[in-house]
């Protein structure tokens, strides 16, 4: 049985040398004789640690990180497909202290799954908000969403429910969902994530919005 590989994809670790990293695993992987399934994942967000490689193990998925071209064949050397100890081995991921203490809501998905694989999203709850909408009206749903508190993820962090309820209740043969993906504020970079690493969620967001 392949053993999965986990190497992001994240535009970030792209240009940190991910592609360059997960082509020497797949080679020296070759090389050896070793099947390996190779998942382009998204980032964890720990982009000091990128590219930052994972070996899913029984014990879950290990952490080494920085990877470079360069320290593969040592990786192999060490095991690290069994998450064999090494200099770069940072330990069980979801046990490294900048995500453990972490509840993640919007990043669920992101750094574990593939982001364009629809399997993958909907292994991981994928779509369940659509099929829950799909059984309501445009007023219910609104409602569901005022109900819940959600907010924009912007500065002014908007109530959602407003916004919709507003659209709702304007009379039009058409209307039309817009994605405005602009991310104005220096610094910011989570809606970049969101598009990246999870793109179904924000395809999933807008077709609710839709049926609203």
């Amino acid at each position: 049985m392949a053993i999965k590989v986990y190497v992001p994809c994240d535009s970030t670790a792209l240009s940190l040398g991910a592609n360059k990293t997960a082509e020497a695993i797949v080679a020296e992987a070759k090389k050896r004789g070793l099947e390996i399934e190779l998942v382009r994942n998204g980032s964890r967000g720990l982009f000091w640690l990128e590219p930052m490689v994972e070996v899913a193990t029984n014990k879950g998925r290990v952490a080494y990180a920085p990877v470079f071209p360069k320290d593969v064949p040592s990786l192999f050397e060490a095991n690290f497909l069994t998450g064999g100890a090494h200099a770069l081995n940072l330990g069980l991921t979801e046990e490294l202290a900048w995500l453990k203490k972490q509840q993640r809501l919007t990043f669920a998905r992101v750094g574990i799954t593939n982001p364009i694989s629809l399997d993958d999203y909907l292994a991981h709850d994928g779509y369940k908000g659509l099929k829950n909408a799909l059984q309501m009206t445009g007023a219910e749903v609104v409602k569901t969403v005022t109900d819940s508190g959600l907010r924009g993820r912007g500065g002014a962090a908007f109530p959602t429910g407003i916004k919709w309820n507003t659209v709702l209740g304007c009379q039009a043969d058409q209307k039309y969902i817009v994605c405005n993906a602009d991310e104005g504020d220096s610094g910011t970079y989570s809606d970049r994530m969101v598009m990246e690493d999870d793109p179904y969620v924000l395809i999933e967001g807008m077709t609710i919005a839709g049926i609203a």
